[in-house]
């Protein structure tokens, strides 16, 4: 079903309902004219007529209905109970679909319309505070709604980076894969054969017309063409990472702050603090702390339940050290998800010679602590 057959069912539905309500409400009350009765309530049929697609409308016609009520209708029995449902609706829907100022300046100025009953009709101060708490109740719901549906969405657009960028990291092992094989074949295979065939073309020169010469002539060739298949699957494995499309930048602790920005718009505050002056990382062990801080603050915002986390750079000559903290709810957070996040962290601490242990906090919430050894990936001079 389309959008617009949606707000299509809901506009005439929506009227329909009130208009049926209302005669069923003016048909039962007897102290009061009809018209008394339907008047104002023609503002609502047509505010829930025309919500849908213009909420402003709505909100415009439950902001008045009462004042119109009061001012054009003088022997009007008061608010009725399809009239107040209709206004909360009206209120409610407009709060979900406007910016807050706008949707809370109509329900404001619904409020006044009921001070203003109290003014002319004498009404007791009880149903003053009654009509405007369920005025404001009801744009309180609208408004949680509609912060809720935001937050609903960016944790979508949230999900969508994190696969996204999972999806890049596994194309960067692969190609950085490719490479290692290439860069082996090259340098080891492909040297220690073509050295192999130089030997062979030496000694076949010095039995060039013998039987063994003619093997010999042989198994050169064989050398030659075993070298520059040898290179052909060189060229085909740097081919990704040399086509014209070249990676984005490894991902490394410089982009710490980029990724706090990121968790903040979905509500994780976090705080990145640093112990000691920063020293320069290998790439490798910089893409790897990384990840291992994404990973677990990742864990946070999914399993924690708490609003803020904390990361802590512990940077020495010997090592480096990363503490991912949070005041969430602690051994809760270990037992949610598959596991596949903690032994991943793990993995690539191992990579290093490092170690990374989680586990719940003293005094609540759960941390997660890796220790890199500097040693076992000194930035080359």
């Amino acid at each position: 079903m389309s959008p617009l057959a949606v707000r299509v069912a809901m506009s005439v539905g929506g009227a329909a309902l009130v208009t049926a309500a209302s005669l069923v409400e003016a048909l039962t009350y007897r102290e009061a004219s009809l018209g008394s009765v339907l008047l104002p309530m023609a503002v609502l049929i047509a505010g829930a007529a025309a919500a849908p697609f213009l909420p402003a409308v709505g909100v415009v016609a439950a902001a008045v209905s009462f004042p119109f009520q009061v001012f054009l209708t003088p022997d009007s029995p008061g608010i009725g109970g399809t009239a107040l449902i209709t206004m909360m609706v009206l209120i409610a829907y407009g709060a979900l679909r406007l910016r807050p100022r706008w949707s809370a300046l109509g329900a404001a100025v619904a409020g006044l319309g009921a001070a203003a009953s109290i003014v002319v009709d004498g009404e007791s101060l009880f149903e003053f505070v009654f009509f405007a708490a369920t005025m404001g109740g009801s744009w309180t719901l609208g408004w949680l709604l509609r912060r809720e549906r935001r937050r609903g969405a960016e944790l979508r657009e949230l999900a969508a980076a994190l696969a996204a960028e999972r999806e890049r990291s596994g194309r960067l092992a692969v190609v950085e894969e490719r490479a290692r094989i290439s860069r082996e074949l090259h340098d080891a295979v492909a040297h220690t054969v073509s050295v192999m065939t130089l030997q062979v073309g030496v000694l076949r020169r010095r039995l060039q017309e013998t039987p063994e010469g003619e093997v010999l002539r042989s198994v050169e060739e064989l050398g030659r063409r075993s070298v520059d298949e040898l290179r052909r699957v060189v060229g085909a494995l740097r081919e990704e990472s040399e086509d014209g499309n070249p990676l984005d930048p490894a991902p490394s602790l410089t982009r710490l702050d980029a990724l706090v920005t990121e968790l903040g718009r979905v509500g994780l505050t976090v705080t990145v603090r640093h112990d000691g002056d920063p020293t320069p990382l290998a790439p490798a062990m910089d893409t790897s702390a990384y990840r291992i801080v994404a990973e677990a603050l990742t864990n946070v915002l999914r399993h924690a339940g708490t609003a803020d986390a904390e990361v802590v750079l512990t940077h020495r000559r010997e090592a480096l050290g990363i503490a991912v903290l949070d005041r969430g709810a602690g051994a809760a957070a270990a037992d949610a998800g598959d596991g596949h996040g903690l032994l991943h962290m793990r993995e690539r601490a191992a990579l290093f010679g490092g170690t990374l242990h989680a586990g719940p906090r003293e005094g609540g919430g759960y941390g997660v602590e890796a220790v890199l050894p500097l040693a076992a990936a000194a930035v080359p001079a």
